[in-house]
């Protein structure tokens, strides 16, 4: 069943560029908690355009092709292919906003020299500090995307993000944490809640079930009861940041959702 369109004065798409086919058992932390039997459960992956009055904003960047096969994962589509085939120049792009610096948020930060980039406060001071080389949390992100990120930083175009701001009229972000250090969701117009990775599928969301990759565990489950609260809004709708369903709830033109 579809979703009914939220209003927004923004177009704003979900761009299917990759996947990886897994089991619940290795994606829900401690998944032998629940005492069900194991099960399939596959991810998708996304980056979001948002256009209005001729303006493009993006949210995350996606994961850098050559990045997928080493991590098991199949990229569908070039992230910069995806854009042109929209129409979008990476050179057109105003702002890129970072939900987190995982490898595949921030791997094609390099393509988008003129833009400026918004990033949780809280994700810039822990992946500049010596604890991220930890291998426990460098493993979730790539030297090349820090490397660019911190390139971003050296031409100004970084602006740190609080615990809830408009970055543009009509698009706000909301640190909450748990996944990542300074993991935010963007709110786009008061109705669309796209969660990114703090909710990565509806099942972890509805049923309060924690990712296994998570810094922080008491932050990641109270990230869940924002997330439906902003979703129980009249007409709003949410969208995990990983879940196929994505591609069936709402409409579907190849590699392109649209949700608004």
């Amino acid at each position: 069943m579809l979703y009914a369109p939220p209003m927004s004065t923004h177009e704003i798409l979900a761009v299917r560029y990759g996947t990886v086919h897994s089991t619940k058992s290795d994606l829900f932390l401690r998944y032998g908690t629940y005492r069900e039997p194991d099960a399939p459960q596959d991810m998708d992956f996304f980056f979001y355009v948002l256009r209005r009055d001729g303006e493009v904003t993006l949210i995350d960047t996606g994961f850098a092709p050559a990045d997928a096969p080493p991590r098991g994962r199949e990229c569908l589509i070039a992230p910069e292919a995806a854009l042109a085939a929209l129409g979008i120049e990476p050179a057109s792009v105003a702002r890129v906003i970072v939900t987190h610096c995982h490898w595949d948020h921030i791997g094609n930060l390099a393509l988008f020299a003129n833009a400026d980039l918004h990033v949780p406060e809280r994700e810039l001071d822990f992946w500049s500090a010596p604890l991220a080389r930890n291998v426990q949390f460098w493993a979730h992100t790539e030297e090349h995307a820090i490397a660019q990120l911190e390139r971003a930083g050296r031409e100004k175009r970084v602006s740190a993000t609080g615990a809830d701001e408009e970055v543009v009229p009509g698009v706000r972000v909301i640190t909450v944490g748990g996944h990542s250090p300074g993991q935010q969701i963007v709110v786009v117009d008061g109705t669309v809640i796209l969660a990114s990775d703090a909710a990565h599928l509806y099942e972890e969301l509805e049923l309060e079930r924690p990712f296994g990759v998570v810094v922080d565990l008491r932050e990641m489950v109270e990230a869940y009861s924002l997330i439906k609260r902003l979703g129980a809004a009249p007409g709003a709708v949410v969208v995990p940041g990983h879940d196929p369903l994505v591609a069936e709830r709402f409409p579907t033109e190849g590699f392109a959702v649209r949700i608004a």
